[in-house]
């Protein structure tokens, strides 16, 4: 890592520390009603495609599911099939956790990381943070608006992989149940499981920048690897759509940063 790397991460550490246990260092108020406001965005995104059952979305859908499994094929990582091979007949009580994990892990840990964002960072630490999984989620929607995929586990016969929720079984599954009612059955591509999941990592990577944490900082990126792994293996995702999911999460990143310096040069300019 560069020294320039090594000083922004002391300085985070220091802003997190700096900040202090208690809470209401973030107007909390208005930023819970902000994450409350995407996922009644995802919710109507959601609503445009339909059920899994409405014709015009299906069919749409599987054509681009289609298009994702062509280009695998070309670049040979057309793994969704192998992966179950080798772990649906052999561990079935890993694949068993991988289900529960799935269906857990994507929204409590991220909204377990965001809240100690809320109530114990620094205020530029926060905002720096709800950006980048503002802007990764907000890309993420864009293109499930745009671009409605089918995963590999609704997808037809000889090209179908397992829904391993349903046939191996865990806390939920798609047919029935709270995660009927709340998942998009066509959003794949990105995998908004690796967006967040980098998130995680990112935040725990920043935090743990402190000399003697520089090991531990790794292990976060650990979690996104896993993530990968769990959703492919479960049927719920492609292995391209966990590239996408990747360049998502740079591409919030980078924008984060853009929209930091631009902050801090209009309050440069307030203080002239």
């Amino acid at each position: 890592m560069t020294s320039i790397e090594e000083k922004a991460g002391d300085a985070f550490a220091e802003a997190v520390v700096a900040s202090g246990p208690g809470p209401g260092r973030q107007r909390w108020w208005l930023e819970i009603p902000l994450a409350i406001a995407f996922y009644a965005a995802y919710a109507q995104i959601r609503d445009w495609h339909g059920s899994a059952t409405v014709h015009a979305a299906r069919v749409t859908a599987r054509h681009h599911g289609f298009d994702v499994l062509r280009l695998e094929r070309w670049l040979h990582i057309d793994w969704e099939k192998g992966a179950q091979a080798v772990f649906v007949p052999n561990v079935r009580p890993l694949v068993v956790a991988m289900n529960v994990f799935y269906g857990t892990a994507h929204f409590i840990v991220t909204v377990g990381v965001f809240l100690w964002l809320l109530f114990r960072a620094a205020p530029a630490v926060y905002r720096h943070a709800r950006n980048v999984l503002c802007l990764g989620t907000a890309i993420g929607l864009v293109f499930f608006a745009l671009y409605p995929t089918m995963p590999p586990r609704l997808m037809p016969g000889g090209i179908k992989t397992q829904d391993t929720m349903d046939t191996v079984g865990g806390l939920w599954s798609y047919n029935h149940g709270v995660l009927e009612h709340i998942s998009d059955p066509y959003a794949a591509m990105p995998s908004l499981h690796i967006v967040w999941a980098s998130w995680v990592a990112y935040v725990l990577w920043l935090a743990l920048s402190r000399r003697g944490a520089m090991r531990a900082r790794w292990l976060g990126w650990l979690y996104p690897l896993v993530t990968g792994l769990v959703v492919v293996v479960t049927g719920t995702h492609w292995v391209l759509d966990l590239a996408g999911g990747a360049v998502v999460f740079v591409l919030a990143v980078a924008a984060a940063k853009a929209l930091d310096r631009v902050t801090a040069r209009r309050r440069a300019a307030r203080i002239r």
